[in-house]
């Protein structure tokens, strides 16, 4: 059986070129720093976009149930009144502070979810600023 040789003089022959002329390898920390970096700043980022959905969230749920305890108590009181006007002057004013409550409530969390992403948004912009900054001072060496 013949033996394998894994020289290749071909692969040498280009390998030994490569190292005459001294061309510099990356260097990879600094790569690997670089990139965790960029993935922090990502991370971070997720980390603002969540925290302001969260808060979202819970003010959603606050809404919700501050709109249903506003529906029993209003439902309670009507069960008194036998008058069906006064029930429908009920129903209409319940109606409205739900609508108003909604608006407000939307409102609020387009604000919390707009300044949360901005947020998330101001960091990666500053990432990529340094990022720029990074390679733009590399390439003055």
């Amino acid at each position: 059986m013949p033996k394998k040789d894994n020289k290749n003089p071909f692969i040498d022959m280009f390998q030994d070129f490569g190292k005459s002329m001294q061309i510099p390898g990356p260097d990879v920390n600094q790569m690997m720093d670089y990139h965790r970096r960029n993935f922090q700043a990502l991370q971070s980022a997720a980390q603002k976009s969540t925290s302001s959905a969260q808060t979202a969230a819970l003010k959603q749920r606050e809404a919700l149930e501050q709109t249903l305890a506003d529906i029993s108590q209003t439902y309670k009181n009507s069960a008194k009144d036998a008058d069906p006007s006064a029930m429908m002057s009920t129903q209409m004013d319940l109606a409205k502070r739900t609508f108003d409550a909604t608006v407000t409530t939307t409102t609020e969390m387009a604000d919390i979810m707009r300044q949360g992403n901005e947020e998330a948004m101001d960091l990666l912009k500053e990432r990529v600023m340094q990022s720029v900054e990074e390679l733009s001072s590399t390439q003055k060496k």
